[in-house]
C-alpha cells in the first residue's frame, strides 16, 4: 500500500517520538523534518553519531533515520511510487542504485546545489547520487583462536574450521558479493552460479551459523559463535572498536567490494533538505570524522587523506582503491531474487 501524506507524518512522528536521532529539543520544534535511510549496524551508528548533529548544525532542520536494507528501500519505494515517499534520501550499494534508477524510484542528483561534489575523485562522482563510501570485503577472523591471518578464502573450506564458520543470507549484499567470488574462484560467471552454489554445498559442514541480517551477523562475532567468515573492513573496525576479537585478511587473490552512494529520492518531501544532508556526507570534516575508529569509513573526499587502519590493510592512497574489484551488477540483478530464494532453499544448517 502507498504512503499517503497522513501516514507519512504519522511515520515521521513515531520516528522522531522513538529517538532514532538524538537532537536538541529545539531542532525538533523545527517544521520541516528530513526521512533519511540508513543501513543497520555500522551505518546507522555512523550516521546517528556524526552525521546526523552535522548536518542539524548546518540547516537548523531535525533528521530521522529509516534503518534499512538497500534491497528493502527499493521495495518500499516501488510500493509507493506515484504517492508520497517513505523517506527523502536514500542510502544503497551499487546493485540497487540500478535497480532504483531502473524504476525511476530516484532522480539525478543536483550536484549544482552540492558544494562537496566537485571535490569528490572522480570515481565517486556518479549522477544519480555521490558515493560516499566503499565497501571492502576479506576474510574477518578470531586472532585468538586463529593466529595465522588466513590467506585464501579456500581456508574457509579447511575442516579445522568445522562448526566455525559464519555466513550471512543473500538479502545483504555482503552476502551476494561473497557468492559472487567465490563463484569466479570456482570458475562461474555472472551468467551460472553454479559453481558458486556447489562450493556453498561444500562449506556446509563447517558451517555453524547464518546471520539473518548484519545486526544478527555482528551479534555471532560479538558472542563468538563464529572464528572465520567473510566481512567488511568498516564493520571489523567497529567491532574491534567494542573489544570483539576480530581481524581482516585481504586474500591473496585481491580485495572485493562496491560503492555506498547516497540519493534524491522521487517526489521526496523534503528534496532541498535533502541535499544538503547529502552534502553533508561529502563534507571533509566529516568524512576525516567518520574515518576515525572505531568506524574507519573509507572516505570519497580527495581532501580527506587516508590514515589509520585502511592504510596498512587495504590502500595507501586513494588510487590504490581504483584496483579493488568488483562484478558486473547488472546481471546479477536480474537474478538475484532467484539466486536468494535458492541460497534459501539449499543453503541450510
Amino acid at each position: 500500500m502507498p504512503f499517503n501524506d497522513d501516514r507519512r507524518t504519522l511515520l515521521r512522528g513515531m520516528m522522531a517520538a522513538a529517538g532514532t536521532a538524538t537532537l536538541p529539543r529545539a531542532l525538533h520544534a523545527q517544521s520541516k523534518a528530513l526521512v533519511a535511510a540508513t543501513f543497520p549496524g555500522t551505518w546507522n551508528e555512523v550516521h546517528r553519531s556524526i552525521l546526523l548533529p552535522a548536518f542539524a548544525k548546518r540547516t537548523g532542520a531535525s533528521a530521522t533515520q529509516s534503518i534499512i536494507l538497500g534491497t528493502d528501500q527499493v521495495s518500499r519505494l516501488a510500493a509507493a511510487k506515484g504517492g508520497q515517499p517513505p523517506f527523502d534520501v536514500a542510502f544503497f550499494d551499487s546493485p540497487q542504485v540500478l535497480d532504483a534508477a531502473k524504476q525511476g524510484l530516484i532522480v539525478e542528483y543536483p550536484s549544482a546545489k552540492s558544494p562537496n561534489f566537485k571535490d569528490l575523485l572522480p570515481e565517486f562522482q556518479d549522477k544519480w547520487g555521490p558515493r560516499v563510501s566503499m565497501q571492502i570485503v576479506g576474510l574477518g577472523y578470531n586472532p585468538t583462536k586463529i593466529k595465522t591471518p588466513p590467506k585464501s578464502w579456500d581456508a574457509l573450506w579447511d575442516p579445522q574450521y568445522k562448526g566455525r564458520i559464519g555466513l550471512t543470507a543473500l538479502n545483504s549484499q555482503l552476502g551476494i558479493a561473497f557468492l559472487a567470488e567465490i563463484n569466479r574462484l570456482r570458475g562461474g560467471t555472472e551468467d551460472n552460479f553454479e559453481p558458486g552454489f556447489k562450493a556453498l554445498r561444500e562449506l556446509l559442514p563447517n558451517v555453524g551459523a547464518v546471520g539473518a541480517n548484519l545486526g544478527a551477523y555482528a551479534t555471532l562475532w560479538q558472542q563468538e559463535q563464529i572464528d572465520i567468515a567473510p566481512y567488511n573492513f568498516n564493520f571489523v573496525q567497529t567491532l574491534k572498536g567494542k573489544d570483539v576479537p576480530v581481524e581482516l585478511a585481504i586474500p591473496e587473490s585481491g580485495a572485493i567490494g562496491w560503492y555506498t552512494s547516497m540519493h534524491l529520492v522521487a517526489n521526496a518531501a523534503e528534496p532541498d533538505l535533502a541535499v544538503q544532508y547529502i552534502d553533508a556526507h561529502l563534507d571533509p570534516a566529516v568524512q576525516a570524522a567518520m574515518l576515525k575508529p572505531p568506524y574507519d569509513v573509507i572516505p570519497t573526499n580527495a581532501k580527506v587523506k587516508l590514515e589509520g587502519a585502511i592504510t596498512t590493510s587495504i590502500a595507501k592512497s586513494h588510487a590504490d582503491l581504483a584496483k579493488v574489484r568488483s562484478f558486473d551488477w547488472e546481471k546479477i540483478n536480474a537474478q538475484r531474487g532467484a539466486l536468494v530464494e535458492r541460497f534459501n532453499r539449499e543453503i541450510k544448517i
